[in-house]
């Protein structure tokens, strides 16, 4: 049961033709996550009052946004499913398809198995829900530890140490790259749904 709950990240074991879809997938949220974590830190460091952006009320609303996006996705893994169309059971790309490794009963080794639009939509949005939702319980729960009487200095960067900067640093490039990922990878979801995965070629 657990080894079926681990499946759902099987989307980042997928293996691409060329490097534009790591840019995507890794190199533009990490750049991204840098650049908004640095901004972050320093605004919280010199502002007003110095309260770190990922506790401060003004992260309520896209606390609120992360928490609902698993139910879209799940409603995206229905509408794939419920499509009637011969073009999304066609092969991405057949000439380089992205493949997955893959392993059947019958067959001693793995082989490179090329993706269809719907099993790499259905692989998609189920690694989106998984993510949104662990998103959303990670920062729930670190917004409550921090919420907690003896480590509420904490959360005022003025007060930091050396070491807790660094925490928060990790805290918040992590953040910032999951919610990166997940804007771009919903906008090449939404763009396979709404169109490609309706269409021949």
């Amino acid at each position: 049961m657990l080894n079926q709950a681990i499946n759902v990240f099987d989307f980042l074991k997928i293996k691409y033709p060329d490097r534009a879809q790591r840019m995507a997938l890794y190199y533009l949220p990490a750049i991204s996550s840098c650049i908004i974590s640095a901004i972050v830190i320093v605004v919280s460091i010199i502002g007003g009052e110095g309260s770190n952006f990922l506790f401060s009320n003004k992260f309520n609303d896209l606390l609120t946004l992360i928490a609902i996006l698993p139910g879209f996705y799940i409603a995206a893994l229905s509408a794939v499913s419920a499509i009637n169309r011969d073009a999304v059971d066609n092969i991405i790309n057949p000439n380089s398809p992205p493949t997955i490794k893959k392993k059947e009963p019958n067959r001693a080794e793995y082989y490179d198995d090329p993706l269809t639009r719907r099993v790499f939509l259905s692989m998609l949005f189920a690694y989106l829900a998984t993510l949104s939702l662990l998103l959303a319980i990670f920062l729930i729960f670190i917004r409550f530890l921090f919420s907690l009487k003896f480590l509420e200095s904490f959360v005022h960067l003025s007060n930091f140490t050396e070491w807790s900067t660094l925490i928060f640093t990790i805290i918040n490039f992590v953040v910032f790259f999951l919610i990166t990922q997940l804007i771009v990878l919903t906008l090449v979801g939404v763009n396979y749904l709404g169109y490609k995965a309706l269409v021949d070629g």
